[in-house]
C-alpha cells in the first residue's frame, strides 16, 4: 500500500459515511484509512466499524486517554499508527474525488516532504463547488507560501496536502494545545523548515472537497470568544517559536481578528495586543493599513459598531496590508 488516510472523528454521524465512501470508491486501491474517534456519543464509530467489516483497509481506533481531547491528538495518533510514508489528513465531513489518489500518486517519485493539490469547497452539494483558493502558483516557493499563511491568506486546505511521515514527525505533527488555527500553525512550521522539500500541483484537477460546516456559518458569541482566544494562543506560539520578526508578519491576521470578532472584543484583548505588538508600534515596516485599523479601534470608534467592523473588513480585504 501507498497512502495512509487519517480522519479524526467526533460526533460526525451525519457525514462520515459519505466521507468513507469517497475513499472506498477510489480508482487507486493502494491505501489504508485510519479513523481515530475522539469520544463520540452518536453512531459515528458504528458507521466506521461497518466499513472496516466490509473492507479491511478501514481501521478504527480510539484516542488514548493519555492524549488531550481534540482532533489534533487524533491526527497525531493516527500518524503514529500509520504503516505508510505518505499521509493524507481529512476531516470526517471532507471528501476525496474519485481519482484523487491516482492523481496524487504523480508526486510519489519526487521524494517530497509535502505535496499540495487543489481542493474544492462546497456548502450543500459536492457537485456544486469552487476552488478553496486561487493562490496556488508553481512559481512560488516555500517563503512565498509562508508569507501567505502568516498573513492569514490561506493558499490551501488541510486536505490538500500529502505529507511524508518522517517529515511530519520531525516537525512535531499538529499542535495538540490548539483548538483553532492548527492547520495554519503546522503549515507555518513546515514552510519555515530549511529542509522542506515542497511541490505544488495547481495544474491538476481538484482532488479533495471541503464542506463548509455549520460551525463556520453559524458562529455564536460563545464561539467567537473561543476562536478569538485561540487566535491569541496562536500568536503567542508564533512569537515564542520564531521571534518578533516573524510575529510582525502576522499583523494582517490581527486585522482579521479585529473585524471578525468585533462583538466580543474587550479591554483585556487590547492589552494582549499591545503586549504582543508593542515593539512594532513605531516600526515603519508595519503596514499603514494595520496602523489605520488600530487607530480606528483605539482612538476613533472605541465601542463595537457595524461601521468599525465594515471599515476594518474593507481594509483587510483590499489587500493593502501586505507590504
Amino acid at each position: 500500500m501507498i497512502f495512509s488516510i487519517i480522519i479524526p472523528c467526533f460526533n460526525n454521524s451525519r457525514f462520515i459515511e459519505e466521507t468513507l465512501e469517497s475513499i472506498r470508491s477510489q480508482t487507486l486501491s493502494d491505501w489504508e484509512c485510519l479513523v481515530v474517534d475522539d469520544g463520540s456519543n452518536d453512531t459515528s464509530v458504528e458507521i466506521a466499524k461497518a466499513f472496516s467489516k466490509l473492507d479491511s483497509r478501514f481501521l478504527v481506533y480510539t484516542r488514548p486517554e493519555s492524549l488531550p481531547k481534540g482532533a489534533n491528538s487524533c491526527r497525531n495518533h493516527g500518524a503514529t499508527l500509520a504503516r505508510y510514508q505518505h499521509l493524507i489528513f481529512l476531516d470526517a465531513d471532507d471528501l476525496l474525488t474519485k481519482e484523487a489518489l491516482a492523481i496524487r500518486a504523480v508526486a510519489l517519485d519526487e521524494e517530497l516532504d509535502l505535496a499540495i493539490f487543489r481542493t474544492g469547497k462546497f456548502t450543500n452539494q459536492p457537485s456544486v463547488h469552487e476552488d478553496f483558493s486561487t493562490q496556488l502558483n508553481v512559481n512560488f516557493g516555500a517563503s512565498d507560501y509562508l508569507g501567505q499563511f502568516l498573513a492569514y491568506q490561506i493558499p490551501w486546505h488541510t486536505s490538500s496536502g500529502m505529507w511524508r511521515k518522517d517529515f511530519f514527525k520531525k516537525i512535531g505533527g499538529f499542535d495538540q494545545e490548539l483548538q483553532r488555527f492548527q492547520d495554519v500553525e503546522i503549515h507555518i512550521r513546515a514552510l519555515a523548515s530549511p529542509s522542506l522539500r515542497l511541490m505544488v500541483y495547481p495544474e491538476y484537477p481538484i482532488t479533495s472537497l471541503y464542506r463548509k460546516s455549520l460551525y463556520h456559518t453559524q458562529v455564536t458569541l460563545e464561539k467567537r470568544r473561543l476562536i478569538l482566544d485561540q487566535g491569541f494562543v496562536f500568536l503567542d506560539k508564533i512569537k515564542n517559536q520564531f521571534g518578533q520578526e516573524m510575529l510582525g508578519k502576522t499583523y494582517p491576521f490581527l486585522v482579521y481578528l479585529l473585524f471578525r470578532f468585533e462583538e466580543v472584543f474587550g479591554n483585556s484583548d487590547y492589552q494582549k495586543i499591545m503586549k504582543l505588538y508593542d515593539s512594532f508600534k513605531n516600526d515603519r515596516s508595519v503596514s499603514q493599513s494595520f496602523k489605520m485599523v488600530w487607530w480606528l479601534h483605539t482612538e476613533v470608534l472605541k465601542r463595537p459598531s457595524k461601521i468599525r467592523k465594515l471599515l476594518s473588513f474593507g481594509i483587510f480585504k483590499c489587500g493593502t496590508f501586505i507590504d
